[in-house]
């Protein structure tokens, strides 16, 4: 398998020094840098390119939302996976609404972070159950209110099939060999998703599709 370059975003070292530990566990990942707090991460960025950020979100002098915002704007191909110690609706809107690809409590044992990182990597999304219960919860609280609606795209049959697939985190190559079309398709009909919703990445297509019960948990 080739080696998953990934880069830890921690205020506390000693959480650090552990997770470091966890993450060498497995063969495949080598973690190339660290960074104490957004600021650094971004100076870090400047010679280090990694497939996968950790991320924390509560940190000094630029926070997880604002460093994932920027690094993302710089370097949109990054992958980034949001950590957090508790459960915060606040701070998991803010993230993803940033752009981040996974949403993990920091407490999740080692077979859900390997878990996590071979579905991100591999293009895919992935939220720890309690962050999917919280998601649900909100998503029950904004479908219960009486909100203008929206008039809904069309979507084609495929392109139904595929944010299904979407939505329950697999990526570009598992959906196509799910499908059997190409991961170049898949990518294609993606595009076609993101103009007709107005989005422009997969988790905000993931939480449109929530909202607007076009799919469910």
């Amino acid at each position: 398998m080739e080696t998953i370059k990934v880069i830890l975003v921690d205020d506390h070292k000693i959480f650090r020094d552990g997770f470091r530990l966890l993450l060498q566990s497995f063969p495949y990942v080598d973690v190339i840098c660290e960074a104490s707090n957004g600021l650094e991460l971004l100076k870090v960025l400047e010679d280090n390119i990694p497939d996968i950020i950790f991320m924390d979100i509560n940190m000094p002098h630029v926070d997880g939302v604002e460093a994932s915002k920027r690094a993302l704007e710089k370097y949109p191909d990054l992958k980034i996976i949001a950590l957090t110690t508790f459960l915060d609706d606040d701070y998991l809107e803010q993230m993803l609404m940033a752009g981040v690809e996974a949403y993990m409590l920091k407490n999740a044992d080692i077979e859900e972070f390997e878990k996590a990182i071979l579905k991100v990597y591999s293009g895919g999304n992935y939220f720890s159950a309690e962050i999917v219960a919280l998601l649900s919860d909100k998503l029950n609280i904004l479908r219960s209110r009486k909100v203008q609606q929206m008039e809904l795209p069309v979507f084609t049959d495929r392109e139904k099939e595929i944010l299904e697939l979407i939505c329950k985190g697999f990526g570009n190559k598992e959906i196509a060999e799910k499908i059997f079309i190409s991961p170049k398709t898949v990518e294609k009909h993606k595009s076609s998703l993101f103009q007709k919703t107005g989005v422009l990445n997969t988790v905000n297509l993931v939480i449109f599709s929530f909202k607007h019960q076009i799919v469910d948990f």
